[in-house]
C-alpha cells in the first residue's frame, strides 16, 4: 500500500493536465499512486507523462454529467493509499510537497493525523500560450483557519487538504451542487475530527482570467448561486455552537440578508 493516492479530476484541459502530472513526476517523495478521472473523451490520455507512473496510475474516462464531484467520487472508489489528496488539473505541487506531508504524517504517531491542510501560493498566469506565462506569484498563509471557521466559510483550496483514507471511506461529493461541493465534502469530513495545519506553501494554485475560454469550468462563473448554496450548506451542516451560528447570521446580514438564527 502506498502512502498517498492523488486523485485528479480533469475536463478537456490536456496541456494543463500534462503540467499537473509533470509536477507529480518531479516529487522527491515517490510513495504514491495517481488516479486521473476524465469526464470527457475529447482528448487521448497524456501517455508521455503517464510513463513516469508505470504501474502506479489509473486513468478512467467516465460517462455521465460533467463535473469534478462525480470524478472525485469515482477516484475515491479505486483509491488505495493511506491518505487521499485531490489535485485539480490546473494546479501543481512543488517538488518537495509530498515529502513535507510525509514527514508530518510520520511524526503524528502510529495512526497518523486524520486531516491535514497547508498553505499555498497563488500564481496568476496567461494561459493563451503554452506553457502558460507566469504574471505574478504570492504566498498565502491560512494558519488561522480553524474547524469553527470552516463552518462559516471555506478558505482552504481543495488541493491543500489531505484526508486519512478511513476518514473519507464512507463520504462522497454531492454531485447536485453547482459550486462548493468541495466545501460540503470537507464539512462532512471534519465532524468530530482533528484538523491539523502544516506550515508548507508547496501547493501552487494557478489562476487566469476567470472568463478566458481556456479557463471556463462548471460553476466558474456562478456567483449568482453563492448565497443560495451557502444557505443550503448551513442547513445541511448546522453550526456546532451558538457562536458559529451567530457568525454565519452576521456574515449574511452584512450582505443584506436578514434571517433568523434557526437557519444557521
Amino acid at each position: 500500500m502506498t502512502l498517498f493516492t492523488i486523485i485528479v479530476p480533469t475536463h478537456d484541459r490536456p496541456l494543463l493536465l500534462q503540467r499537473t502530472l509533470e509536477s507529480l513526476a518531479a516529487q522527491t517523495w515517490q510513495d504514491f499512486d495517481v488516479v486521473i478521472v476524465a469526464d470527457s473523451s475529447a482528448y487521448v490520455p497524456p501517455y508521455q507523462q503517464l510513463q513516469a507512473f508505470t504501474g502506479r496510475f489509473t486513468y478512467i474516462i467516465r460517462s455521465g454529467v460533467n463535473g469534478p464531484a462525480a470524478s472525485r467520487n469515482m477516484g475515491l472508489q479505486v483509491a488505495g493509499g493511506d491518505y487521499i489528496v485531490f489535485l485539480d488539473d490546473d494546479d501543481t505541487f512543488r517538488p518537495t510537497h509530498l515529502e513535507g506531508l510525509a514527514r508530518h504524517i510520520h511524526s503524528g504517531g502510529k495512526a497518523g493525523p486524520e486531516l491535514l491542510f497547508c498553505d499555498f501560493q497563488i500564481q496568476n498566469e496567461d494561459r493563451t500560450v503554452y506553457p502558460p506565462t507566469a504574471l505574478s506569484s504570492q504566498p498565502v498563509s491560512i494558519a488561522d483557519v480553524s474547524t469553527e471557521s470552516i463552518y462559516v466559510r471555506n478558505r482552504i483550496p481543495n488541493s491543500c487538504v489531505v484526508y486519512r483514507r478511513d476518514v473519507v471511506a464512507a463520504l462522497r461529493h454531492e454531485t447536485g451542487l453547482i459550486i462548493y461541493e468541495d466545501w460540503d465534502f470537507l464539512l462532512a469530513a471534519i465532524k468530530g475530527r482533528q484538523l491539523r495545519h502544516i506550515a508548507l506553501d508547496t501547493v501552487v494554485i494557478h489562476k487566469s482570467q476567470a472568463t478566458a475560454p481556456e479557463n471556463m469550468r462548471r460553476g466558474n462563473s456562478r456567483d449568482d448561486k453563492i448565497v443560495e448554496v451557502m444557505l443550503e450548506l448551513y442547513r445541511k451542516h448546522p453550526g456546532p455552537t451558538l457562536q458559529v451560528r451567530q457568525t454565519r447570521q452576521a456574515l449574511l446580514a452584512s450582505a443584506g440578508i436578514q434571517l433568523g438564527i434557526e437557519n444557521f
